[in-house]
């Protein structure tokens, strides 16, 4: 008999979940870089946030990320590779360190607002008292009275008649103010219509941009292929590579850009002026650092650390909504945050609106002075170069724009004509607002002149007549002050008579029997005669002839 001693074979089952685990670990965390480095990358090509802490949408950009990291971490189950412990204290110090940086960065930016930094603020812009004779007698040639709407029309308009260009392309809405071969303008590129249509047209580029005269209303579209140039391929509304903002970012990583204005230099070759910023804190008080000059037609660019050493041709470095809320910083905060809400010593700030000046070749801003009541009277005028930063005060107590455009409505309340808001000329070194007249369609009809001191004196004309008679019209509003040699002496019949009720003064016109036209207004002198006058009446008059004859004096002839 035999025995058969061996052990019996016993399959063992062997756990090789902690093998696998040890493998899939690293493999999980490659993957969670990889997409993480991805998703990055991609966020970064997308929104090009400049790598400057004093940019609240760098901030806004971080938290993003860090909220991509948390979610990602969950969806990959990177808890589970590393113990639960260490995973919670990781995401706790992560959450925490994120925290203090917003705090600090919160509170610092919150100690450097103009509550605790009043007359830093107040600072930001050095203003110069001067008086109006720096504002020359008034050029016509260089005074930009077609206002940014009436500008766009005519935009359109020229766009409207270039079909080969109409289907793919659109007039930006730019229209930068210009000084330009000794005169003013407004200058807009195309655009893109659309994807698809950058699509198509990519390879040749942007072919074109208009030009405004802002004086006559000439417009016209300008190839840059007549110029020998080529289109312009890096434009706002370019995509991926060739997007304007985008290449900005990327070739400046750490500058801070706000929006870019297009120029043309004086051989009308095409530029975006792209202004960087700085700023004390995160978002506050906002500074001109420096500013780009970028070709979109090759992408080269240009950077002047100090904006007053880029060419002298470019117009506008420093954008209006800046200036004015500096001057209004200067206005207000001179006397303390405190006084600035409360007290309001001595406080004053731009009015409801401003427009251009072209001064020496450069754009200058124009806008009234008021008091922090916004009263109806103007203290003043601030003029600011959009190039240099240069900021003048000039001291003239008067009328308000607002009120000058109601005086120049009433002149005409027959026709219901609208004002725009006016310029500030010089005319026989008195300053005088100058405006558009324009009916309900938008279109100007007539032109208008008010005295900034006395915005009862008004002078309108039709545009047929032109700015040269306007002015010659508004001279002869102050009639008492013309030499009296050059009124003309004469006895006419009365055909016509009206009498006109403007904003509390009478005025009088009259009509001959050779249909000549005058105009008097009813004062203490001549209330009396004018009472008595009527159709048919012989008078003698002394006029200034004038585009509209205005009436010195009148006497009635007695019948003999």
């Amino acid at each position: 008999m035999r025995f058969n001693f061996e052990r019996p074979r016993v399959k063992v089952k062997v756990d090789n979940s902690f093998k696998r685990s040890f493998v899939a670990r690293p493999k999980r965390v490659v993957i969670a870089l990889v997409v993480m480095i991805v998703l990055i990358l991609i966020s970064l090509y997308l929104f090009h946030p400049p790598f400057n802490w004093h940019s609240p949408s760098f901030l806004y950009y971080l938290i993003i990320i860090f909220g991509f990291v948390f979610i990602l971490s969950f969806s990959l189950n990177i808890n589970a590779i590393i113990k639960e412990n260490t995973y919670r204290q990781i995401m706790k110090y992560a959450g925490i360190l994120l925290g203090v940086i917003v705090l600090v960065i919160a509170a610092y930016t919150l100690i450097s607002t103009s509550i605790f930094n009043a007359k830093e603020y107040a600072s930001r812009i050095k203003v110069e008292s001067s008086d109006f004779s720096i504002i020359e007698e008034v050029d016509f040639n260089k005074t930009p009275i077609i206002d940014r709407e009436s500008t766009q029309a005519l935009g359109d308009r020229v766009m409207g008649e270039m079909p080969d260009l109409v289907s793919q392309f659109e007039v930006s809405n730019d229209y930068t103010q210009i000084s330009y071969q000794d005169s003013v303008y407004r200058v807009t590129p195309l655009e893109y219509a659309d994807l698809f249509k950058y699509i198509s047209n990519r390879d040749e580029g942007i072919p074109a941009y208009i030009l405004v005269n802002s004086t006559t209303g000439e417009a016209e579209l300008v190839r840059l292929s007549d110029l020998g140039l080529d289109g312009m391929h890096y434009v706002p509304s370019a995509m991926f590579n060739e997007n304007l903002m985008r290449k900005l970012q990327l070739t400046y990583p750490t500058k801070i850009f706000g929006s870019p204005s297009f120029e043309i230099d004086e051989q009308g070759h095409p530029w975006y002026i792209c202004t960087t910023y700085t700023y004390k804190g995160m978002g506050t008080k906002q500074m001109v650092e420096g500013v780009v000059l970028f070709d979109p037609i090759s992408g080269d660019s240009t950077y002047y650390a100090d904006p007053l050493d880029a060419p002298t041709w470019v117009d506008r470095i420093y954008p209006e909504s800046l200036v004015v809320e500096e001057f209004n910083n200067y206005g207000s905060l001179r006397g303390g945050f405190i006084n600035s809400v409360f007290g309001q010593k001595d406080v004053f700030v731009t009015s409801e609106g401003y427009n251009y000046l072209e001064k020496d070749g450069d754009i200058w801003i124009y806008s009234g002075i008021t008091s922090a009541n916004s009263d109806a009277a103007n203290l003043g005028f601030v003029l600011v170069n959009l190039r240099t930063h240069e900021a003048k005060m000039i001291t003239s107590a008067g009328a308000n724009e607002a009120s000058a455009m109601s005086s120049a409505e009433g002149n005409v309340k027959n026709f219901g004509y609208h004002a725009t808001f006016p310029l500030l000329v010089n005319v026989g070194d008195r300053p005088v607002y100058l405006m558009s007249l324009k009916d309900d369609a938008g279109l100007i009809k007539m032109y208008a002149m008010v005295d900034a001191t006395d915005y009862q004196k008004v002078a309108t004309v039709s545009i047929d007549d032109g700015l040269d008679a306007l002015k010659e019209s508004f001279m002869g509003e102050s009639i008492d002050a013309v030499d009296e040699n050059a009124l003309v002496h004469e006895r006419v019949t009365i055909k016509s008579l009206r009498f006109l009720d403007v904003d509390g003064k009478t005025l009088v016109y009259l009509r001959d029997s050779e249909d000549r036209e005058y105009k008097l207004e009813v004062n203490d002198d001549n209330a009396d005669i004018l009472g008595f006058i009527e159709v048919g009446d012989h008078v003698d008059i002394a006029y200034l002839d004038a585009k509209i004859r205005l009436i010195s004096n009148i006497e009635k002839v007695e019948e003999s």
